[in-house]
């Protein structure tokens, strides 16, 4: 059987542990084990998920790169003895492939190399600090034997070097279980079902690259057109973010928003988005923002900025619509036209599921992850 260690460095449980959560379930269909590795720190929930589907997970004293200073300190101090943690967790698993997520994933990938296991780095993103590329492109070169990219702009910005491009490379967008984000099986959130008028979401953890002002603002120039709106933003406040996360929560107070709401994480997303009559994504940057093809699985009416692949799965005016980053007239446009449409909203719910069902289920997704690390050893 082959074994693969997937290894993340961020505890807090969101889109990109869902990802892995599930594809990991799915690959031991295909014949495929998964070591589940991540921080001790923040993990409770993920470690939760990960015993619920029966997947093994193994906790280790990681660091990441954060702007918290008293992490970060740690991150530089324990670089070397986590990199051996991780060295030593290789071989005695015995594991043939080392699946690294995000490109700040250093550790990792260098661990990997010097246990000679094959190396897959797997790239989400599609913003990172311009030194972050610098020691990614060097590791990169140097480390990874191929790379899994979460959509063709992940490939485009991070692979478009000559040397890398060479590699074995994979285009594969996160999934979304669509069995699980079913709206046949699933029941409204009832702390937003219960609020009045319809109702306008977003999902996500509260930073900058979500975009939350133009959602604000967004909600503002439409309370101001209609009365029977409430507006949720359904995710965690990290204390890395806290001065974004507090500026947003002033902007909402100064144009008045009684009907916004910061919710804060909610471990049932399926249930959220069942109570919502539109989603809205609002990110100014992502690669497959899996809380998009989420809403699509769950039927939902989708009004998302431009980011990653949303437009290769979203044709506008069909099943969804696609507006251009950082413009939150343009939002409140589209928006406005779904809150005086029902029969607009339930025609592209309709729509984008079916899309979510064909082509970004987790199935799909698992498949390719085996086809992909039986390729990389047999060909490298």
């Amino acid at each position: 059987m082959l074994k693969i260690v997937n290894i993340t460095m961020e505890g807090r449980y969101g889109g990109p542990h869902a990802f892995i959560a599930a594809c990991a379930e799915k690959l031991k269909n295909e014949g495929i084990e998964t070591i589940v590795v991540f921080p001790d720190k923040d993990s409770d929930v993920f470690l939760r998920k990960l015993y619920a589907i029966d997947v093994v997970a193994k906790r280790l004293s990681l660091h990441r790169l954060t702007k918290e200073k008293k992490h970060l300190i740690k991150f530089v101090l324990l670089f070397i003895p986590e990199i051996i943690s991780l060295y030593k967790l290789f071989e005695k698993e015995g594991v043939d492939i080392v699946d690294c997520n995000n490109s700040w994933q250093f550790k990792g990938v260098i661990a990997g190399r010097l246990a000679r296991k094959k190396v897959v780095w797997h790239l989400h993103e599609t913003a990172t600090p311009f030194f972050i590329n610098i020691i990614f492109k060097f590791l990169a070169r140097n480390f990874a034997d191929a790379f899994i990219t979460a959509g063709e702009r992940a490939r485009s910005y991070y692979l478009s070097d000559g040397r890398l491009s060479r590699k074995l490379i994979l285009e594969i967008q996160a999934p979304v279980d669509t069995s699980v984000f079913d709206p046949e099986k699933v029941k409204n959130d009832r702390k937003i079902a219960d609020y009045p008028g319809l109702k306008i979401v977003t999902v996500g953890n509260i930073n900058y690259l979500k975009g939350i002002e133009y959602f604000i603002e967004m909600a503002s120039i439409l309370s101001n057109q209609y009365d029977n709106l409430s507006f949720f933003v359904v995710g965690p406040h990290f204390a890395s973010q806290k001065a974004y996360s507090d500026k947003m929560v002033r902007m909402a107070q100064k144009y008045d928003l009684d009907n916004l709401h910061f919710c804060g994480s909610s471990e049932n997303i399926p249930s959220v988005l069942k109570a919502a009559d539109v989603y809205v994504c609002s990110s100014i940057a992502e690669a497959s923002p899996i809380s998009v093809w989420e809403a699509m699985s769950m039927e939902r009416a989708i009004v998302s900025t431009d980011v990653g692949d949303v437009a290769k799965f979203i044709k506008d005016g069909e099943s969804g619509f696609v507006v251009p980053i950082k413009n939150a007239d343009a939002l409140a446009e589209r928006v406005g036209m779904l809150v005086e449409n029902a029969d607009l909203r339930k025609k592209f719910g309709t729509n984008a599921r079916k899309i979510a069902v064909k082509n970004l289920d987790v199935n799909i997704c698992a498949k390719k992850h085996a086809d992909f690390y039986r390729k990389i050893m047999d060909e490298l």
